[in-house]
């Protein structure tokens, strides 16, 4: 190519490297299509731990497993894999494979051991977990909040609209959300000094009345912006307060709440299709991958007003 680039010195320029180019060019779309076509014929089942209906991680995860299938890929779902003992999942997992399924992803960390033992049984299957730690010579493991991101997003946007510079996190399971929570009020103070962040956790993820209860509180100490980490029952308590505003988390809220500020969402299908991508074209690699921000999973969306 070097050499070839140079000879373009001595004549036309664009001319040359038109010829120049062409051929790769040419080979890129080739391996394109092919890539295409092998990740069509790549069959994948998504396990979610609950219903597409839960306004957080099993929605992410069922709105991923959508836009998967909406660019033409083979994928199945199974919901409520949460309520589903290790080995009825490792039958599923099972008669899948014998199917001619190659590729499962598990939404959860509490599946990792599950994810482990079914790559286990198949080597010559591929095996991925969100937010797991499963292990396996054809496992990866993808993180989706080792740095935090969502935390971020949600501090920047609470201290940018806070009229009272008062603002507030409802989350649900301390041990799994608390770097989150920390993040968030990292970035609100880091964008408006002096300003006052209540977190709050109601130790389970689907106390609904205690994610009310707890946003109230919070709201009747000042706050008018409060993040719903927990679950919708955040929406429910601000509702009472017109002047409060609530902060989606995992999935767009304005879709059911109006009193949504603005979402900050977690796309799992980019992470679907990088996953049936590289399993069905061989660049398949093992290990942990870190989610970061030029990933573009996490990002805000903003209520569409008529």
């Amino acid at each position: 190519m070097r050499t070839c680039l140079s000879a373009c010195l001595s004549v036309c320029l664009g001319t040359c490297l038109a010829a120049c180019l062409a051929p790769s060019l040419t080979a890129s779309v080739a391996h394109a299509a092919q890539g295409h076509a092998a990740s069509h014929a790549f069959s994948t089942v998504v396990f979610i731990p609950f219903d597409e209906h839960d306004l957080g991680f099993s929605e992410a995860a069922y709105d991923g497993y959508v836009a998967l299938r909406d660019t033409g890929a083979s994928a199945a779902l199974v919901r409520n894999a949460e309520t589903l003992s290790p080995e009825r999942m490792r039958a599923i997992v099972d008669a899948r494979y014998a199917r001619g399924v190659r590729g499962f992803i598990f939404v959860g960390a509490e599946f990792s051991a599950v994810a482990t033992s079914s790559a286990a049984r198949h080597p010559d299957a591929y095996f991925a977990t969100l937010a797991g730690h499963a292990q396996g010579a054809n496992v990866v493991n993808y993180c989706l909040d080792c740095r935090q991101l969502g935390g971020a997003l949600a501090g920047a946007v609470a201290a940018r609209a806070s009229a009272t510079k008062t603002v507030g996190f409802v989350g649900g399971v301390e041990a799994v959300d608390g770097s989150e929570a920390q993040r968030f009020k990292q970035a609100v103070l880091d964008a408006s000094p002096g300003a006052a962040v209540r977190i709050d956790w109601t130790g389970a993820w689907g106390d609904r009345s205690g994610a009310a209860r707890l946003a109230q509180q919070q709201i009747r100490a000042g706050a008018d912006i409060v993040v719903a980490d927990a679950n919708d029952g955040v929406f429910v308590g601000a509702s009472a307060h017109p002047h409060a505003r609530v902060i989606g988390w995992m999935t767009d809220a304005s879709r059911r709440y109006a009193n949504t500020l603005a979402s900050v969402v977690v796309d799992m299908g980019v992470v679907f299709r990088r996953f049936v991508a590289a399993a069905s074209s061989g660049r398949f690699a093992s290990g942990d991958v870190v989610i970061v921000e030029s990933d573009r999973v996490w990002r805000v969306v903003w209520p569409r007003r008529p």
